[in-house]
């Protein structure tokens, strides 16, 4: 098997995700009178402590009888959240590239309890940004051309997924009627749910039915080269931030997924340090550093509309 470590510091600062309505106001807030109409987003349940968010990695068991079984677990070690998996998806696996997942030895830490920091830091254009509660890796919306996962027709499974050349990971969350992926549609569309953690610490929900990115395609040019300089974060625009997550009435902090770019995460909102990094993998290098040493799958880039394209197919 093949060995990843991905080691991620943050100082402790517990700030744990809930949803609010989309208008930033709780079924408290609203006065049984009130004429007024409001769509209500139901509020999942945060866990509480770092064993809780650690009993949470887990799988729903086999969904594949020609792959391994999925594995996926973590406990708490001081400040972080150490997550292992093999990378084997607990939903249906539909090839669009040629192989089958391998079973990996992976391995991440994550700040049990996240702190927001000073100024936003890049994804990775390539390697893992996140964890599934699955332990599925989760990347960015770049493919290794620099494109747009969604310029390249087929590359993805309905379910928002694909093996590359770093193996199985996902790139959006994706539902179907006919496929079993991560939720249903119905679930999706009844409350977000929760799909796993950025490297930074901050749960990520689902979002596709409650919240709309705030990132617009303006240069449908390089939509299918550089697909972070074909799109503009413009504030307001939409429901989320440039990380494409919202603070709730409670003062909570998450990401949501969204149908359009950049589907999962713009940034990190919360402090996220590489020390360790193996190929394939990673989270966000420091702000305004390069690719950790000895992780040639990753390359981050500056800030927005100032990342270049890798010179080989990764994604």
């Amino acid at each position: 098997m093949n060995k990843k470590r991905i080691m991620l510091i943050a100082p402790a600062l517990l700030v744990l995700a809930s949803c609010a309505s989309s208008d930033g106001t709780t079924d408290e807030s609203q006065d049984d009178t009130d004429d007024t109409a409001a769509t209500e987003t139901v509020e999942p349940e945060a866990a509480t402590s770092c064993d809780d968010v650690a009993a949470l990695f887990t799988t729903r068991g086999s969904a594949n009888a020609d792959l391994a079984d999925p594995e996926s677990s973590a406990v708490c070690d001081g400040d972080s959240i150490v997550v292992t998996s093999n990378g084997i998806p607990d939903y249906t696996y539909i090839g669009t590239s040629p192989g089958s997942p391998n079973a990996l030895e992976l391995e991440y830490s994550i700040p049990a309890v996240p702190t927001v920091a000073a100024a936003t830091t890049d994804i990775p254009l390539l390697g893992a940004a996140a964890v599934s509660l699955g332990g599925v890796p989760i990347y960015g919306p770049t493919e290794g051309t620099g494109g747009d996962v969604g310029s390249t027709p087929g590359i993805l499974s309905e379910c928002g997924s694909h093996r590359g050349p770093t193996d199985f990971h996902i790139h959006y969350i994706g539902t179907s009627e006919d496929t079993d992926c991560l939720f249903t549609p119905a679930e999706v569309a009844a409350a977000p749910q929760l799909v796993g953690y950025a490297f930074d610490g901050y749960p990520i929900y689902t979002g596709a039915d409650q919240y709309t990115s705030s990132w617009e395609l303006t240069d449908d040019s390089l939509f299918a080269t550089d697909t972070w300089a074909a799109h503009s974060y413009v504030e307001g625009s939409g429901d989320l931030d440039e990380c494409n997550g919202l603070t709730d009435a409670d003062g909570n902090y998450a990401y949501y997924t969204t149908d359009s770019f950049p589907y999962v995460l713009g940034c990190y909102t919360g402090i996220v340090e590489v020390t360790e990094a193996g190929e394939g993998g990673g989270g966000g290098g420091g702000e305004g550093g390069g690719p950790p040493a000895g992780d040639e799958g990753d390359t981050e880039g500056g800030g927005e509309g100032d990342r270049e394209p890798p010179a080989e197919d990764e994604g």
